[in-house]
Parts: C-alpha cells; sequence; structure tokens
C-alpha cells in the first residue's frame, strides 16, 4: 500500500570548505567565514568580499579571491537533489527514508517536496497524486474557500522528471485568488511529490522561480551539497 506524508563557487584547484546547505531544522542565519583550501593551504575568507591572499607556505605567491553566496542553492536528500532560489527558507525534516523539505520564499510562495521512493509505476503516480489532492482539497474545504475548482490529471514533463499534476484553485477571504500546483513526478532513481502554493497576482514573478526548482531533479549524488 503507497503512504503519502502531506506537509502543509582559474585555472588553480580550489575547495571551498563550509557548511553545506543541507536545510538543517531552526537555521537562519547561513554561516559568514569560510575555509578556502587552495592547493592543499588553508585560508579563512568572509562571504561576499573580495580579498587578496598570501601564502604562508609559497613566499611571494598570493591569490586575489571573492567567495559570494550564489542566486541558485542545491539540496541533496536521500534519494534526489534539486535546485532553488536562495532566497527561500528551508525546513527539512531530517535524515528518515522518506524525507521531506519545505521552501518557503521571500515574494511570498511555498513549494513542499516529499521523497516517495524510486521510480513510481503510472498506476502508482495516479494513486500517489489522488491521496495527495483530496488530502489538499479537503484542507481547503474545512478553511472555507470560495470558488474551489480542481482541475483534472494531466501529464506533466520536466527536464529530469515526468509525471501527473493538479491544479487547484480557490479565493480567500479577501477575494485574492491563489493556485495549488500538485505533482507527482519520476525521474531515474526516484519519485517525489511537489505541492505549490502562490497568489495569482504573483504568479509572473514567482512561475519561473518554481520551474527552475521542478526542471532541476536529479537523483541524489554522492558528495554533492
Amino acid at each position: 500500500m503507497l503512504r503519502i506524508s502531506v506537509f502543509c563557487l582559474i585555472g588553480i584547484p580550489v575547495l571551498a570548505c563550509g557548511a553545506p546547505v543541507v536545510g538543517q531544522p531552526g537555521q537562519v542565519v547561513p554561516p559568514t567565514v569560510y575555509e578556502l583550501l587552495i592547493d592543499g593551504e588553508s585560508f579563512l575568507v568572509e562571504a561576499n568580499r573580495a580579498v587578496k591572499l598570501q601564502s604562508k607556505e609559497q613566499p611571494g605567491v598570493s591569490y586575489q579571491v571573492a567567495l559570494r553566496v550564489a542566486t541558485t542553492q542545491r539540496l541533496r536528500l536521500n534519494s534526489v537533489q534539486f535546485e532553488y532560489d536562495w532566497l527561500n527558507k528551508v525546513e527539512d525534516t531530517g535524515t528518515r527514508p522518506q524525507r521531506s523539505v519545505r521552501l518557503t520564499h521571500e515574494l511570498g510562495f511555498n513549494m513542499r517536496i516529499a521523497e516517495l521512493g524510486g521510480p513510481l509505476e503510472p498506476k502508482a503516480q495516479d494513486e500517489a497524486l489522488k491521496i495527495l489532492t483530496e488530502t489538499l482539497v479537503d484542507t481547503y474545504k474545512q478553511m472555507k474557500v470560495a470558488k474551489l475548482t480542481v482541475g483534472k490529471p494531466q501529464e506533466r514533463k520536466f527536464e529530469g522528471t515526468a509525471g501527473r499534476g493538479v491544479v487547484i484553485r480557490y479565493n480567500d477571504a479577501q477575494e485574492f485568488g491563489h493556485t495549488s500546483l500538485v505533482y507527482v513526478l519520476a525521474g531515474q532513481k526516484f519519485t517525489v511529490s511537489c505541492i505549490v502554493q502562490y497568489l495569482d497576482n504573483d504568479s509572473d514573478d514567482v512561475l519561473p522561480l518554481i520551474r527552475k526548482t521542478l526542471d532541476s531533479f536529479r537523483p541524489a549524488q554522492s558528495g554533492t551539497p
């Protein structure tokens, strides 16, 4: 029986050693000082600053470096990894066999991504999508939203996955329109569910960011932060 959980840095070898982006629970302030290894020599570098480093092991040798936070970050779960805009707050449930993560963006939209195991056959994808959709619709009905509409399941294909999706729309008490996208997507060695929620008025700004994440699902690679 399928079990679904819903949770509404030229030319020189350089290795930056710091806290990986793993979405640890409660993590709010990112690290600001990193250890930078250049040809085996260690330097401490502050983020978002250009600095000239003098080698102690090779007198007269210096390096001009800058360590900046990339606008696109990568998160690895157990079976899948994906990319997201750095302005997201990440809430990760931890290391259980099938993990889930919630991304909440400064623009106001959120994405809930959960591992469902290995690649699922179309029938199992349909079952998972039905469970997710019904659970979300029941929640909206309890909220007594207005103009609730549920689209028919449609095939969806992104750069690294393919599967099924449903569009749910409703109006809140202030008559603002909301859209929820419910996906079950299978790739090599994994299947994930993804629930996206955003205000209709923000769609032009948020949809490109959502698409970037949906296109980025890939099998998790060992050693990739």
